[in-house]
């Protein structure tokens, strides 16, 4: 298994896409980067667009991305 690209980071605004074997969305709201280790929160949507749950602070590390990969816009 490749190791995930842990120099991307998340910012406010942008929606990153689960890695299989779940399908769920997170809607970036915050970074914080002054604290170490850095803090993301985020709201959880499921594939049909439903809010599973807002997640406040949770610690960006390796698991994120392990968890998460930013979703590639794609138009056409």
């Amino acid at each position: 298994m490749r190791s995930p690209d842990t120099r991307t980071r998340p910012h406010p605004g942008d929606v990153w896409i689960s890695r299989p074997p779940y399908l769920f969305l997170a809607h970036i709201l915050a970074v914080d980067d002054h604290c170490d280790p850095a803090v993301v929160s985020y709201v959880l949507h499921d594939e049909d667009g439903f809010v599973l749950e807002q997640v406040s602070e949770a610690t960006l590390d390796r698991d994120w991305w392990h968890s998460f990969r930013p979703m590639e816009r794609r138009y056409g």
